[in-house]
């Protein structure tokens, strides 16, 4: 039986960046929201912060499941 992610430290870690990613996604859609940013910022900052959190998944050798 395999291990759940979230046992192992990298899946600690991931769970860590996951975390993260959700803050500064919350962060990106206040901007949207009150204006500060247009839609099209929002989701290349968005976008960016995807790529980043999708790299850190294959940097700790998790597999999407």
């Amino acid at each position: 039986m395999r291990e759940p992610p979230q046992s192992t430290p990298e899946g600690q870690i991931f769970n860590s960046n996951l975390q993260e990613f959700a803050v500064k996604c919350d962060y990106v859609c206040g901007l949207e929201s009150n204006g500060k940013i247009t839609p099209h910022e929002a989701y290349q900052r968005i976008k960016a912060l995807y790529k980043e959190l999708k790299h850190s998944r294959k940097q700790l050798n998790i597999k999407p499941e």
